[in-house]
């Protein structure tokens, strides 16, 4: 069976990850997968590596989108006339930048991180935090929505798996014959993903972030994953020890909060402060969602347990 030439695009974005890899894809139908941040140089970029490669972007035939983050789906509304665009369907309200759902979104974090400790001003500097970081998208929507299971749309022999876990919208895709993934940020070389924090898509139940993305990583090792072309770094061969290498990761940070707590009961604000000190007062939104993330695991092997004092959550060892 005659395979697909896949072409890595490396493109500069302002965020701390640094740049973001993009792949087209020369098939049946010439696809991109993510596209970058809306940025001039990520444009000017973008559009000068896919020249080299001889295509110019109305040539592209369609758009696969991995997930709602800018570094990601930024230039995605730029292809919108010509191109069809596919992903997930929680994908779209972010895209579409629905302010209902931002406000839904706002309003639910607002009473969540108070609960768990977190001081007012904090809140306020995260909201502006995010608002500035969806300037780096493009409005737009996306044509066909995929879910896991699925085949790609104009790429025989592809199939599409929903990963959660770092965004509730995350898929990758999958060419059957040789188990060659396009994973974005799925799993990553030299740096963990962080299994951020996310208000509930559908109903009111918080989904646990880390506790899907612990599932989802073990679903890369079952499905056998041979070569992992990520998001950002160096392609990945060896998927299976990496995903170990994680999960034990995961394991030792959860320790590292038990061994915080030791006789006493904390928020989840102290103990990420606790664990991260200068850099929870400069990046909260992160640090915060690594810390509960971890909580979500102890609490879920009954290793720590929650207890409400006047509308404050506090954590504290089983």
């Amino acid at each position: 069976m005659k395979t697909e030439t896949i072409h890595q695009l490396t493109i500069p974005t302002p965020f701390p990850v640094g740049p973001v890899h993009a792949y087209l894809i020369e098939g049946e139908m010439v696809t991109l997968v993510d596209t970058g941040p809306l940025t001039e140089e990520g444009k000017c970029s973008l559009v000068e590596q896919l020249k080299k490669l001889g295509y110019q972007m109305k040539d592209i035939e369609q758009v696969i989108l991995t997930h709602h983050h800018p570094d990601h789906v930024g230039l995605a509304g730029l292809f919108q006339e010509h191109s069809t665009l596919i992903g997930h369907r929680y994908l779209r309200p972010w895209l579409l930048k629905d302010p209902t759902f931002f406000k839904k979104y706002e309003v639910f974090f607002g009473q969540f991180y108070q609960r768990h400790g977190m001081e007012e001003a904090v809140l306020e500097k995260m909201k502006k935090t995010s608002k500035s970081y969806m300037s780096f998208v493009e409005k737009t929507d996306i044509h066909i929505t995929v879910n896991h299971g699925d085949q790609v749309p104009g790429l025989s022999g592809w199939k599409v798996m929903e990963v959660p876990g770092h965004a509730q919208d995350h898929i990758m895709i999958v060419r059957e014959q040789d188990q060659v993934a396009i994973g974005a940020d799925v799993l990553l070389a030299t740096i963990s993903s962080n299994a951020l924090l996310e208000a509930p898509m559908e109903g009111t139940v918080r989904p646990k972030t880390l506790l899907q993305y612990r599932r989802s990583l073990q679903l890369l090792k079952d499905e056998g994953i041979s070569t992992l072309m990520p998001g950002h770094g160096t392609l990945i061969k060896d998927v299976g020890t990496l995903v170990d290498q994680r999960l034990e990761a995961h394991d030792k940070r959860a320790l590292a909060i038990k061994k915080i707590l030791s006789d006493r009961k904390m928020s989840a604000n102290d103990i990420s402060f606790e664990l991260f000190k200068e850099k929870h007062i400069k990046q909260p939104e992160l640090t915060f969602s690594e810390t509960f993330g971890h909580l979500d695991l102890l609490v879920e092997r009954q290793e720590v347990i929650v207890e409400e004092v006047d509308g404050l959550i506090y954590f504290k060892n089983e």
